[in-house]
């Protein structure tokens, strides 16, 4: 019994032995040369002053555990302490460098200075859970507050939030969600940056894809394209065999956009809008009128503005060319005057409104060819009538001649 309380006393001895008492944690005072290596063991500080020390006061010292290597030329050590000023503030931490000076900040810590705080790479293996009791992802958070989350700040004024996704090495960067200038949020993908960004959203809530600054609510920025003629800029299709859809986008050379109606195993029908001009074309790609159609255009109704009719020819002073004048003309030209020949209208087509004014021309003069004609018939039936009744007064004569 005497052998083990004798043990007991020489373990607690050697212990309590061990306790020495120190300075600021760093300059020499009951240590004489705090430089030299100490033995691993507990000290209570003695420095309660705080001047020329580093801001949060980590390196003033209440309590200090420290467990440093015996050999003279290692300086790096392992601390357990509490701050003299703060007694909330704890820290475990080691040394990285051999740097003995006051105010040495090279440590890999967990420490709480007010706030926890964690400096190093902190490695977890397993979940963690914020807020839950158990957790049911590497990383599962419950708020308490439907307005809060997970909230990622910028370091400095010119630094930016950002959650970034990488290979399985970590070393390539794949895309990332964040914050960028102008408080704008925005989407990587195929790498980290600006030229890499595919979506953004302002602060005036204006939506760009391929846009960093899109100036409209939703805007569209086609890549650059070399050899194609197009490039879609948004393609809505079923996914299926026969691809049914609809593509919208611009030429290569930036003259003009389109809308293509798509279908497998068939070439695409056009909507071509040139900016420009305001010029739309169907099924073709330069159109020079506000309209363009290659093809039929069947309609119940088209209506045309015009800015004069053919009335002109019921006019008095209307010089209505004469039957002898128009065949004249059709016998040199080979059509009527004012209308276009057959090769010019396969040249230059006709314009509706004009050719229908012009063809009403000819209806209304016709008209008037009709009325002169039916005046003609007219008094050539009176005369007739004329005619008949002096022929049979000459028959009654000749009659009433021969019977005396």
């Amino acid at each position: 019994m005497k052998f083990y309380l004798t043990l007991i006393t020489l373990f607690f001895f050697g212990f309590i032995s061990s306790a020495q008492q120190i300075g600021d944690g760093y300059a020499p005072a009951t240590i004489s040369d705090f430089s030299a290596p100490l033995k691993s063991g507990i000290y209570n500080g003695l420095n309660t002053s705080t001047i020329g020390m580093a801001p949060d006061n980590s390196n003033v010292w209440q309590h200090l555990f420290a467990a440093r290597h015996i050999s003279t030329t290692n300086n790096y050590q392992l601390q357990i302490a509490s701050s003299f000023t703060v007694n909330d503030r704890l820290f475990f931490r080691k040394i990285i460098a051999s740097d003995l000076s006051s105010s040495n900040s090279n440590w890999v810590e967990l420490a709480t200075r007010t706030t926890n705080t964690f400096s190093g790479n902190q490695i977890v293996n397993g979940t963690i859970g914020i807020g839950v009791t158990s957790s049911i992802s590497p990383l599962d958070l419950v708020s308490n507050s439907s307005a809060q989350g997970i909230v990622i700040r910028k370091r400095t004024a010119n630094d930016y939030g950002n959650i970034l996704f990488y290979d399985n090495a970590g070393s390539t960067g794949l895309g990332g969600i964040g914050i960028a200038t102008a408080n704008r949020i925005r989407i990587m993908n195929g790498g980290v940056g600006d030229s890499f960004e595919r979506f953004t959203i302002t602060s005036a809530g204006l939506i760009g894809i391929n846009s960093t600054s899109p100036l409209n609510t939703f805007e569209v920025k086609v890549p650059s394209s070399t050899g194609t003629s197009s490039v879609d800029g948004i393609s809505i299709h079923d996914g299926g065999t026969y691809r049914l859809g609809i593509n919208i986008g611009i030429n290569t050379a930036g003259e003009y956009s389109f809308l293509q109606a798509i279908k497998g195993g068939i070439g695409q029908r056009n909507i071509i809008m040139n900016p420009t001009g305001g010029n739309v074309g169907i099924g073709i790609t330069n159109p020079t009128n506000k309209l363009d159609v290659n093809g039929t255009i069947h309609s119940k109704e088209v209506k045309v503005d015009l800015t004069g009719w053919s009335d002109f020819v019921f006019k008095k002073d209307y010089d209505l060319p004469t039957l002898q004048e128009v065949e004249k003309h059709i016998n040199e030209k080979g059509h009527l005057e004012n209308i276009p020949s057959e090769e010019e209208v396969l040249k230059n087509g006709i314009n509706l409104g004009e050719m229908n004014s012009k063809l009403l021309q000819k209806i209304e003069e016709l008209t008037l060819y009709s009325i002169q004609q039916n005046k003609k018939i007219e008094e050539q039936a009176k005369e007739i009538e004329t005619l008949k009744a002096l022929a049979l007064r000459i028959e009654k004569i000749e009659k009433e001649l021969s019977q005396k």
